[in-house]
């Protein structure tokens, strides 16, 4: 399909034609296939990928308003779908499923159990102010990236990011005796064997 058609589409859909949208889909979706193919190994993953973009596009529809280029915005879509999909792959190297939450306390100290670890988490997390709680949680309990979190609430993304280095940097202090054991909560879905 060529690309003047596909941006009609996407004026029509703007307009409140729901039924454009197919349409829109349909002329990029071997494109974006393609393109997410070359990063990941998975054929199916890719294709997730690239229905996970289309329903972020869906999502924030008053957003391509506002884009003069929107195949550069779907793609930059994509990226970001691949980024986050490549930072799960790396951080997950066994599944959880698999991991008995007592042994997650005494990897490399086994002197502090699971009891010990959910307080110094809880005891990091009454430090932090109401906003860096926040922002922490939607990071790490909801799995948001910054941009999420900065949509969500209103703030700004440097604003995000700046509460988040600051919980971190709580974080790193009620942990400095057990650096290890600050690493299991690092990886977003294991904050919730601390609450």
């Amino acid at each position: 399909m060529a690309k003047q058609e596909t941006d009609k589409y996407i004026q029509q859909w703007l307009k409140g034609d729901e039924q454009a949208f197919r349409h829109v889909v349909d002329g990029y979706f071997h494109q974006m296939s393609a393109f997410a193919l070359q990063m990941v190994q998975h054929p199916e993953d890719a294709e997730e990928l690239v229905m996970n973009a289309f329903l972020r596009l869906w999502q924030h529809k008053h957003r391509i308003v506002y884009v003069s280029r929107p195949e550069e915005y779907l793609f930059g879509i994509l990226r970001r779908e691949i980024v986050a999909h490549a930072r799960k792959r790396v951080l997950l190297t066994e599944p959880l499923d698999n991991i008995e939450p007592e042994d997650l306390g005494t990897v490399a100290h086994p002197e502090l159990g699971m009891q010990e670890l959910r307080s110094k988490y809880q005891a990091a997390l009454d430090k932090l102010t109401p906003r860096q709680k926040m922002v922490f949680r939607l990071s790490r309990e909801q799995d948001l990236s910054q941009q999420q979190i900065a949509d969500n609430t209103g703030l700004s993304v440097n604003t995000v990011g700046n509460h988040m280095n600051a919980a971190l940097k709580v974080f790193r202090e009620e942990f400095k005796e057990c650096p290890s054991a600050l690493l299991l909560f690092a990886c977003s879905s294991l904050t919730a064997l601390f609450l």
